[in-house]
């Protein structure tokens, strides 16, 4: 994934992912925004290319690294959001490389090749993941991850 600059967004799509970003969903994202989920995914849509991401991931892992996740002008700001468990889940090992990989952007098929189980495991090990670290999907789990410094 490039690093291409923020510059190109508009100001809508700069709010659109910086909720992204936060972790909240595209129908959280719309409730926010005041506008419908196939307006998100539309501005989503359009915000991929511009940043180089292939998926809402990549998006949340970009916007984190440079810096859209602060306020911006002229986008909204939500009130609050939860933060990841005070106190450090206990994760195992493997958990924590899953969650490592995650957190670097690859998809389940290459973190199953990069650690030499199935597609089905990695999908277990996430299943068990997230609640520990309170997240509802990957993009949680992957900016969890970034929080707590797994992503280097």
């Amino acid at each position: 994934m490039e690093e291409a600059p923020a510059v190109k967004l508009t100001c809508r799509e700069l709010g659109v992912l910086r909720l992204l970003s936060r972790g909240l969903s595209n129908r959280l994202i719309a409730r926010r925004l005041d506008i419908s989920e196939k307006t998100v995914k539309n501005h989503l849509s359009g915000i991929y290319p511009k940043i180089g991401a292939t998926d809402r991931t990549q998006a949340a892992l970009y916007a984190q690294r440079v810096g859209l996740t602060e306020a911006v002008p002229c986008a909204p700001v939500p009130a609050h959001l939860p933060e990841a468990p005070a106190a450090g889940p206990a994760l195992t090992a493997r958990e924590r490389g899953v969650l490592r990989l995650l957190a670097r952007g690859l998809s389940n098929r290459l973190i199953a090749r990069r650690l030499d189980i199935s597609e089905k495991t990695v999908k277990n090990h996430l299943s068990g993941i997230y609640p520990k670290i309170g997240a509802a999907d990957r993009t949680q789990a992957a900016l969890y991850a970034q929080r707590v410094g797994l992503a280097a």
